[in-house]
């Protein structure tokens, strides 16, 4: 019950709806850009002939009060042809979009986007642009930005950590451009579109639109500030460390020439002052136990540039580049939770990006959109130690960090070519999407080696330490590290892994996609969206991805109250460089793989060590994936703006991709009789994994108030594999899929998600973001190896009755072996996560807000986790450990800083 008290409480916050007074009418407003999304400023818009205004520098338009009823809005710019739409008040949604086409294509609608309340096949009760005084609401700081719009993305029944993040209409991931260089932003737009490969559930879509630059020079300085007396202590920290945060930075933008050309450049820069913190349970110098909690510096700094140009190169062409660049620098990046400081590491990166748009107007009907993008990409880690580390199964993790002196670079080409066709009806869109990546690495996984004690059947002891002979037990991994540091029987670790030969891995891995997306208008209340998509890549290589997509969109009222859309498509997966680079890692040729089971500590490949060797292979008939998915929705308009839209969406998953031991020891001992070569591990990607999923969506938005706006609502997600989504997850055996069946890993059931605005007196505006997730599924497993297969994944037994070593847990009597049955992977739930952020701002006017260089002087204080909520990430999963069912680390606690930017 308290995270339904927590979410009316939100509520309660964006407003009290009794102390609002709504107008006498209702706003109007939305924003203005070509069929590109780039947006246009300075378009005239006019309401029923009478009231006029102009689209500001980020498209935006605004009539503050319209009657209720419908209008006629027109909507012109130079070299665009005029178009005049429909629109209703109250809006059914918080932003009209209005997309000009270029001059002399005659079209009164255009079928291809929102326009007023019309029918759009396109449309989902998930899909949201923010722009204007939403945007403003939104974080400032770019991975706080980030985060909030994930939490968005969410909505579509994927992970946020999965959303696809794009910039300016390109399709490759981005990082996030600063804020104040964003026009609007477009959340989960037509995910059923064959203009995109991603499925709807597998990870929603943001995409950033960029400001150009204006006709007369703008611009602005700004500067937050969160210092530690405003921070709350961190959760399991016992002492609160230095947090802070410093970020500054300027805009500018304005003419080139007189006409023709414009630009518009950023530049900012964060100190973050961060601490990680260490919750472990470690050893004293004589083995006794004890809780092991600090504070560890974790500074990072970070610069953020843009630069923008554009160029009109003629009356039908237009010309722009701009240019992103992110360099970070961070340190004791690894540490926290269960990880000891030596196993941190400092990290720098880089992303430089060029981007080259041209738009061409080929004939009335026909537009030209040619983008070509360079992306340069590279870390380099150190770590603190390059000792061996040493994993204590559920209790620390101590030595030097895995990943080594790790650095990689990248070089990324993506090139689209779109053809936009419009008439009267249709809105045909063709094109390809063609991208080529380099990939130069030094990948030092392993290299230094890792001990793993993970317990498992020891020696009883007795009162002086000594073995009782015929009396066995099963241990913990720290009681079997506590033997091994004490010189004691059953002290040997349980395994020992490294990783020998040349680091370097270097290819070239190239993806190219084909689509056509019809919108076609049968009725002024029908539409048909279709769309056919082909993928294909190399490394490995992919061919069949043939996607069909087909949706339509119907209003069975005159008024338009009812808006009702169906979807159904193909979808496929594809394989990133990353798997591709963790496929050469492992090759067993230039790299080879070892594990030495039961090793002496110190001295692993000592007399009498057997060695078992790993490879990962890709199966020689391996495919992509393949999702298919229907959907059915609708949106129901309501007197006095209130609206309600619901969602569902069911899908089935094949050719799922996992990784199989296919030569796993066959009397589970490593050292076992095996199908094939002895002692050799070899670990297929193939496609024997399947999935399926329903995801269900509702949300209620009230525009129409004055005072208020709001938008609240909540998505329950049912989505199952035996893949855990990820190429290389393994099953805890190769020959039985008993149990693995079960929700990812992070993937709460219920997603609840709102946010609000509320103006006050005095000018003053507080806005809330809400994001909160039930449990997170997190699996259960022994810390051992049971069955010799080389995975450490091993899950629990039930217990026979009357066993005495059975442990009791919530999930019933469990043993690490000897019981019957097995325990379903990912059974454990952390607990509820509450993210809220609000922030009140307060605009001041230095001058006439008419005036051609109009200036403001704007504070705010915005707060991160404004509840404190304690956000768990981390709970103990290894059987009998002392961290067992046990929450050991968690997000930030809240966060507040001061803010002040100066706009001219």
């Amino acid at each position: 019950m308290r995270i339904f008290y927590v979410a009316a409480c939100a509520a309660l916050l964006c407003g009290t709806m009794s102390a609002q007074a709504p107008c006498s009418g209702s706003k109007v407003t939305g924003l203005v850009h070509d069929s590109t999304g780039a947006i246009i400023p300075g378009a005239s818009v006019v309401l029923d002939g009478v009231e006029t205004v102009q689209s500001g520098d980020a498209g935006q338009f605004r009539f503050t009060c319209a009657a209720p009823g419908q209008h006629d809005l027109r909507v012109s710019a130079d070299s665009f042809a005029t178009k005049e739409i429909k629109v209703r008040s109250p809006q059914s949604k918080a932003d009209l979009i209005v997309v000009l086409h270029p001059e002399d294509v005659t079209t009164s609608v255009n079928v291809g986007e929102e326009s007023g309340n019309e029918t759009n096949a396109a449309a989902n009760g998930t899909s949201r642009t923010i722009s204007g005084d939403q945007l403003s609401t939104l974080a400032d700081d770019p991975d706080d930005l980030k985060r909030e719009l994930q939490q968005l993305a969410a909505t579509s029944g994927g992970l946020a950590t999965n959303t696809t993040i794009t910039v300016d209409g390109f399709q490759s991931s981005s990082p996030m451009p600063p804020k104040s260089s964003i026009a609007y932003i477009k959340v989960n737009p037509d995910l059923f579109s064959a203009e995109y490969r991603q499925p709807p559930f597998d990870g929603g879509r943001v995409e950033v639109y960029t400001k150009p630059g204006q006709s007369s020079f703008h611009g602005a300085l700004f500067t937050t500030n969160g210092s530690p007396w405003m921070n709350a202590r961190d959760p399991f920290s016992t002492s609160k460390a230095a947090l802070g945060k410093q970020r500054y930075g300027f805009e500018l933008s304005g003419p080139v020439r007189k006409t023709g050309s414009d630009f518009a450049l950023t530049l900012e820069h964060r100190t973050i002052d961060d601490f990680a913190v260490v919750n472990a349970i470690t050893l004293d110098d004589k083995g006794n136990q004890q809780r092991t909690v600090a504070n560890v510096a974790a500074p990072q700094q970070l610069w953020l540039a843009t630069a923008r140009m554009g160029w009109q190169l003629g009356p039908k062409n237009t010309f722009t580049a701009s240019y992103n660049g992110n360099v970070n620098h961070s340190q004791n990046v690894g540490v926290g939770g269960t990880a000891l400081p030596e196993t941190g590491y400092s990290g720098g990166s880089y992303d430089h990006t060029l981007r080259l748009l041209n738009i061409t107007t080929a004939s009335p009907r026909m537009m030209h959109e040619a983008r070509v993008a360079l992306d340069w990409t590279g870390e380099t880690d150190v770590p603190t130690s390059t000792a061996p580390q040493l994993q204590v199964a559920g209790a620390f993790t101590s030595g030097g960090a895995t990943i080594g002196q790790q650095r990689m670079h990248g070089f990324e080409i993506e090139a689209d070519d779109d053809v936009v066709i419009s008439t009267a009806k249709h809105l045909l869109k063709i094109g390809t999407q063609f991208k080529l990546y380099n990939v130069n690495d030094q990948l030092t996984t392993n290299f230094n080696g890792v001990y793993t004690f993970g317990g498992g059947t020891a020696p009883v002891l007795d009162a002086n330490g000594s073995p009782i002979p015929g009396k066995t037990e099963t241990i913990t991994g720290l009681e079997q590290y506590r033997r091994a540091k004490l010189g004691l029987a059953g002290g040997a670790a349980t395994a020992f892994n490294n990783v020998t030969g040349t680091p370097h891995v270097n290819f070239t891995q190239v993806r190219n996609a084909l689509y056509i997306q019809d919108m076609w208008k049968l009725r002024p209340n029908l539409q048909l969206a279709m769309g056919f998509r082909y993928y294909l890549q190399n490394a490995p290589l992919a061919m069949n991805g043939a996607t069909p997509r087909l949706g339509i969109a119907w209003s069975p009222d005159k008024k338009e109250k009812w808006q009702l859309h169906a979807h159904i498509g193909l979808f496929t997966g594809q394989y990133g460089t990353a798997d591709y680079a963790e496929l050469q890692r492992e090759d067993g040729v230039h790299r080879i793989t070892s594990t030495v089971y039961n090793p002496v500590y110190g001295d692993p490949f000592g007399d009498g060590a057997t060695t078992i060797h790993s490879i990962r292979q890709a199966s020689p008939h391996l495919q992509n994936i393949t999702y298919v998915i229907d959907n059915l929705g609708g949106t129901h308009s309501f007197p006095h703006g209130w609206s309600v839209n619901t969602d569902v969406y069911w899908g089935r998953i094949w050719n799922y991709t996992r990784t199989l031991n296919i030569n796993s020891p066959l009397n589970d001992n490593p050292t076992g009789p095996r199908p094939g070569a002895p002692n050799l591990n070899i670990l297929q990607a193939n496609n024997s994994g399947q999935g399926r999923a329903n995801v269900e969506f509702f949300g209620i938005n009230q525009h129409e108030l004055k005072h208020l706006q709001f938008f609240f609502g909540a998505v329950r997600v049912n989505l199952v594999d035996d893949t855990n989504d990820n190429t290389f997850f393994t099953p805890q055996s190769s020959r039985t899929d008993a149990g693995e069946f079960a929700p990812r890993n992070g993937q709460g059931r219920w997603q609840l998600f709102g946010n609000g605005s509320l103006k006050l007196p005095e000018k003053l505006e507080l806005s809330t973001d809400l994001q909160a997730q039930s449990g997170a599924p997190y699996n259960i497993t022994t810390g051992f190896d049971n069955n010799g297969d080389g995975n450490f994944n091993d899950r629990p037994q039930y217990a026979v009755a009357g066993d005495p070593n059975a442990i009791p847990t919530q999930f019933g009597l469990l043993v690490p072996s000897g019981g019957i049955g097995a325990l379903p992977r990912n059974v454990g739930r952390t607990p509820w996560t509450v993210h809220m952020d609000t922030n009140l701002e307060r605009k001041f006017e230095l001058s006439n807000p008419k005036a051609d260089h109009p200036q403001t002087l704007t504070f705010n204080v915005r707060s991160s986790n404004m509840l404190n909520h304690l956000n768990v990430t981390s709970v103990g999963g290894v059987l009998g450990s002392p961290l067992f069912n046990r929450p050991y680390a968690a997000d930030n606690g809240r966060r507040i800083e001061i803010g002040a930017r100066y706009s001219f």
